[in-house]
C-alpha cells in the first residue's frame, strides 16, 4: 500500500521541482575579458557564450556599457558588431549606463546623465531591430545611499519608461573570470581548468543558497533572475551551468515573464552603500536580521588570490 502512495507522490514532486524558473541576464557588454582582447578574440567569445544559450534555449538579456563602444571618440565598429550579433540572434538587450559608473560616489545629477549616456548608439541599434528599450540594470546593483538618491533615481526610471531589472542570484563570477584570465595570460591551462570546476561548484551552491533564502522569504520558489558578466568563464562554462540548472529542475525564461510574478512587487525601502539581491532588499524591508542571510558561499582561496595577484 505504501508503495503505491510513494508512486502516487512522485508525479507531484516531479511538478513541483520542474517549476523552477530562472531568467540570464549578462552585465558588461560587449564584453569584459583580459585574455580575450582583439576583435577577432572578443568576437569568437562572444559566439560561444550565445551557442550556449541556443543550446539550451535561454531568452537571455545582456545590458551594455555604451562607454566601451567607442574607440578615440568614435564609434568602433568591432565593438557595435558584437551588439548586432546579439540582436540578430534574437537576444534583448538593455542599459547599464555609459560609463558603469558609481552612484555613491557621484551626485545624483551626474548619474542620470551617466544613465542617459547608456542610450548612445545601443537604443539606435535595438530600434533598428523593432526591439524594446526598456530595462535599466544599476550598477554594482546599487540603487541609491541616501532617500534622495534612491527616489530620484527610480522617478527618473519611470519618466524614461524604464523599468529596473532586478537581481535575485548574485554571485562574483568577475571574480574566477579575472582569476581564469590571468591562468590564460601564463600559459597555466591546469590552474584555468580548476578555476572553471570551482566556479560551477561555486555557482552552483549560490543558486541553492538563494533557493533556500526564497522559500524562507516568500514560502515558495519565486522565478529567479541571475546575473552574471559577459565575461572569459562564461564564454567556456556557462554551458555546463546550465546544464547543472536544468538537472535542478529550471526551466528557462524571459525577464518579462519572471516580472509578472507578484514577488517583485515587493517593497524595496533599503537604502545603503551596499550592492545587494533584491531578496536581501526585501528581507531587509521585512525587518530580516543577520540570521537570516548566513550561510552565503564564498568565493575559494585559490580564486582570490589569483584574482588579487599581479
Amino acid at each position: 500500500m505504501r508503495f503505491w502512495l510513494l508512486l502516487l507522490c512522485l508525479p507531484t514532486a516531479f511538478s513541483l521541482q520542474a517549476q523552477k524558473q530562472i531568467v540570464v541576464t549578462v552585465d558588461d557588454l560587449p564584453t569584459v575579458s583580459r585574455f580575450y582582447r582583439t576583435p577577432a578574440d572578443r568576437m569568437a567569445m562572444t559566439r560561444r557564450l550565445l551557442h550556449h544559450f541556443r543550446e539550451y534555449q535561454v531568452p537571455a538579456i545582456g545590458f551594455v556599457v555604451s562607454q566601451w563602444l567607442y574607440r578615440d571618440g568614435a564609434p568602433d565598429p568591432d565593438q557595435v558588431a558584437i551588439l548586432k550579433q546579439w540582436l540578430e540572434a534574437g537576444y534583448e538587450l538593455g542599459n547599464h549606463t555609459f560609463a558603469h559608473k558609481d552612484l555613491n560616489r557621484i551626485s545624483i545629477r551626474e548619474y542620470l546623465d551617466d544613465v542617459s549616456g547608456g542610450e548612445k548608439i545601443t537604443r539606435d541599434l535595438v530600434s533598428r531591430q523593432g526591439k524594446p528599450f526598456r530595462y535599466f540594470r544599476h550598477p554594482f546593483l546599487r540603487k541609491g545611499d541616501t532617500p534622495g538618491k534612491k527616489d530620484s533615481l527610480e522617478r527618473f526610471l519611470v519618466q524614461h519608461q524604464y523599468r529596473e531589472a532586478p537581481v535575485t542570484v548574485d554571485n562574483s563570477d568577475y571574480l574566477f573570470s579575472l582569476a581564469f584570465d590571468k591562468a590564460l595570460l601564463k600559459g597555466d591551462t591546469a590552474t584555468a581548468g580548476e578555476v572553471g570546476r570551482q566556479y560551477l561548484d561555486y555557482m552552483t551552491a549560490v543558486v541553492g543558497y538563494y533557493e533556500a533564502q526564497t522559500d524562507s522569504l516568500f514560502g515558495r520558489q519565486i522565478p529567479q533572475t541571475l546575473l552574471i558578466h559577459a565575461n572569459s568563464i562564461n564564454a567556456h562554462y556557462f554551458g555546463e551551468l546550465l546544464r547543472r540548472l536544468k538537472n535542478r529542475g529550471y526551466s528557462f525564461i524571459s525577464l518579462e515573464d519572471a516580472l509578472k510574478d507578484e514577488a517583485y512587487r515587493s517593497e524595496d525601502r533599503y537604502v545603503g552603500r551596499g550592492g545587494i539581491s533584491w531578496l536581501h532588499r526585501w528581507a531587509l524591508t521585512r525587518g530580516k536580521k543577520g540570521a537570516f542571510f548566513k550561510g552565503e558561499p564564498e568565493v575559494p582561496a585559490l580564486v582570490n588570490q589569483l584574482a588579487e595577484g599581479q
